[in-house]
């Protein structure tokens, strides 16, 4: 019985010690950071910090995004005694034109108590280049494509004010289909008429003569007869007058797709001395601007004849080819002689994944490489395709849906349309880096693009004080989102980033 009676009395005393004890240790529990504030370089590397602790387990963590990672350690500490923590954490490559930051918390798993940590990471000291609007190039008439006459998903005129409208793509070029049958001049109409309503301007070419002006008498092979050559000239007038009818200013007549090729749909071959032949003698004759010759990779053979020839010359307005197997290439004798030179055709990538972000950097790569060499105006195949700029259904498109080659050819259409391009400097060992630059009337504009696995920071020093900026960005996630750029305190440069990847375009108002 007294055994009993003194488990009763010791055993509350117990309870109360073990109490105190308890309370004494979460009185006594503490953790905390030895420093609230650190800041690493722009480049990728390590930093450490230190966790100092008494009577608590604790746990840090920094949210789900971020630049910090590879933690040693994200918990530790102890409830029965008192120590310390090096913690050493992973920081990547700052590649915007901005400090960026971001917050370590450690919380007391014992109390419940938060602290913080600020880790600031410095920006990447950008690559300096500069704008030389003293030396200039060409006048950069425009971007589109061809209509879609032959294909399954023709064009809604939906989707044409989606591509040629400035709340859209922004394109302004469209080629057009002569057709050889005057029955089927109507097939064209509406979505024309809807494009220059937009603003767009028309060429147009022709696959085939008709039938009976050609050696073949068929729209397929043979050449047009030298007689047939007046009533050519008749035949393509016709056209620009039903056209014009129609409310449509045929602006540009090419007088022969493809010259150099008989592909098994119609077609027509011609040699240069036939164009120098039909030009000279009667391309004058022709209600629009003529351009020639459409050759399949832009074959200078069936234009330097017309270029240097006194007469021929003056009949000719703009030089035009496709790019298939070749042909990218400055052309310093049309440019001597004043005409304009205007990419009229070319697809790229129709297999193989051709709606993929790689294959519309290749595009970007191709509009770089056209304006470097003094292309006046870029013209798609067919702009409603599942390699082109919407989509048609087909290998798992969407009917009408912007595509990443879509996004890629806007980004040239908003940022380099009716403006001269101007010289700027290039990215010194880096060839996945190029820019082009372009003054307005009002703003001086650039498209830079990053093909690279390395983010890049830019500087471009300007000639001019401007007052104000903004960009645009595509990537393979991104389409033409709005992106911010850092002007000088002086407003005479400009830093931009260029992510991995990437398309960024900057329009700076003077």
């Amino acid at each position: 019985m007294k055994k009993k009676l003194y488990m009763l009395i010791i055993l509350p005393s117990l309870l109360l010690l073990n109490c105190n004890k308890k309370d004494e240790v979460s009185k006594n529990s503490q953790c905390s950071f030895t420093v609230s504030e650190i800041k690493v370089p722009s480049t990728a590397g390590k930093a450490e910090i230190t966790v100092k602790w008494a009577f608590a387990e604790w746990e840090i963590s920094t949210g789900e995004k971020g630049f910090l990672s590879g933690f040693t350690y994200l918990n530790g500490g102890s409830a029965n005694h008192s120590s310390s923590t090096r913690i050493t954490f992973s920081y990547g490559d700052n590649v915007s034109s901005e400090e960026r930051e971001q917050k370590i918390t450690l919380t007391n798993k014992t109390t419940g108590e938060q602290s913080t940590v600020t880790i600031r990471q410095e920006t990447l000291p950008p690559i300096e280049i500069s704008v030389n609007p003293g030396e200039t190039y060409q006048n950069v008439t425009g971007f589109g494509g061809m209509n879609n006459v032959w294909a399954a998903g023709t064009l809604s005129l939906a989707e044409v004010e989606k591509m040629y409208s400035q709340e859209g793509l922004g394109y302004n070029m469209m080629r057009i289909m002569i057709w050889p049958n005057k029955n089927d001049w109507s097939r064209d109409v509406a979505t024309t008429l809807k494009a220059q309503s937009l603003g767009a301007r028309i060429l147009a070419s022709p696959w085939t003569p008709p039938a009976e002006m050609k050696s073949s008498n068929s729209n397929l092979h043979g050449h047009l007869l030298p007689e047939k050559y007046a009533d050519y000239v008749a035949h393509l007038n016709d056209f620009v007058a039903y056209m014009k009818n129609q409310g449509i200013n045929i602006e540009a007549v090419s007088i022969q797709n493809e010259p150099d090729w008989s592909p098994e749909y119609d077609g027509c071959e011609w040699t240069p001395e036939q164009i120098l032949d039909f030009i000279k003698n009667h391309a004058a004759n022709i209600n629009a601007k003529v351009l020639a010759a459409e050759a399949v990779n832009f074959k200078k053979m069936y234009t330097d004849p017309v270029l240097n020839d006194a007469v021929a010359v003056n009949n000719l307005d703009i030089v035009g080819g496709h790019l298939y197997g070749g042909g990218l290439q400055d052309y310093p004798l049309a440019r001597a002689k004043g005409k304009e030179m205007w990419m009229t055709e070319h697809l790229l990538n129709e297999v193989n994944n051709g709606m993929g972000w790689d294959q519309a950097m290749v595009l970007a790569k191709e509009l770089n490489d056209c304006m470097k060499a003094n292309f006046n105006a870029y013209f798609w195949w067919y702009l409603k395709r599942s390699y082109s700029m919407l989509g048609d259904g087909d290998k798992g498109t969407a009917m009408g849906e912007v595509l990443k080659r879509g996004y890629v050819l806007s980004h040239y259409a908003k940022y380099a349309t009716g403006r001269k391009r101007i010289q700027v400097g290039n990215v010194v060992n880096n060839s996945e880096v190029e820019i082009t630059a372009y003054s307005g009337s009002a703003d001086l504009t650039f498209i830079a693009l990053n093909r690279g696995n390395i983010p890049v920071s830019l500087k471009i020093n300007l000639p001019v004080v401007v007052k104000s900026g903004g960009a645009v960005i595509t990537t393979e996630t991104q389409n033409m989102e709005k992106k911010s750029v850092v002007l000088s305190s002086d407003k005479k440069s400009v830093t931009i980033s260029l992510p991995v990847k990437s398309i960024v375009s900057v329009k700076l108002d003077k």
